[in-house]
């Protein structure tokens, strides 16, 4: 296995090349690389591998200065991890850690100065509330709730499960396992801070369901 990165100059961007070896892969089916870069989707077929002498090829464009996760998802054998990778890191399920390629370390082209004033005024209309607080929500889900406009505890205990549930589904199948159906109550206690009945609340929970 190897990960192959090229920057030209001082571009935003770098190509990495995935590489699974002839005696690497743990069939002759097909693999598709999945991550963040294209929201871990299982029925994406532009990110399947290509052959190469027996080997499995891809490469794709991705932002320099970011850290992405992946896997590689062979179609009859299941996911497996490249050994050339980065890093690994913890995945949302127990036990399984995702590969990581860091192109942290490379030279990423500046964007432009933005005034200070401009900033401010941002920042305080994009300000949401630390969802992670809601037991069941980790750093990934709480990322696309906010994505999706609910990024506060009051939107959040007006959503709907079947809204939260569509949002998980949507958002790839790694997420589909988890349950929201006590997390708009859990978001009411929060946004009225009663911390103490959210934790009564929690203590009666195992993992948000």
């Amino acid at each position: 296995m190897a990960l192959t990165k090229v920057t030209k100059g001082k571009g935003t961007h770098t190509t990495v090349t995935f590489t699974v070896g002839e005696n690497e892969a743990p069939s002759v089916a097909n693999v598709i690389l999945l991550g963040d870069f294209n929201d871990w989707q299982t029925n994406d077929s532009s990110y399947r591998m290509e052959k190469k002498n027996g080997s499995y090829v891809k490469s794709i464009k991705l932002e320099t200065g970011k850290r992405y996760e992946f896997r590689y998802l062979s179609e009859d054998k299941g996911w497996f991890n490249d050994h050339a990778a980065d890093a690994y890191v913890p995945s949302p399920y127990s036990g399984i850690d995702n590969s990581v390629v860091d192109l942290t370390a490379l030279p990423a082209k500046k964007k432009p100065a933005v005034k200070k004033a401009a900033v401010k005024k941002s920042t305080a209309k994009a300000k949401n509330d630390d969802l992670k607080k809601i037991e069941g929500i980790g750093p990934k889900i709480a990322s696309i709730l906010t994505n999706q406009g609910i990024g506060t505890f009051a939107k959040l205990a007006g959503a709907s499960v079947k809204t939260l549930e569509g949002i998980l589904k949507e958002a790839g199948p790694r997420y589909t396992m988890h349950k929201p159906g006590s997390w708009p109550k859990q978001a009411k206690l929060a946004a009225s801070g009663d911390w103490d009945k959210l934790k009564v609340l929690q203590d009666k929970l195992d993992g948000g369901k």
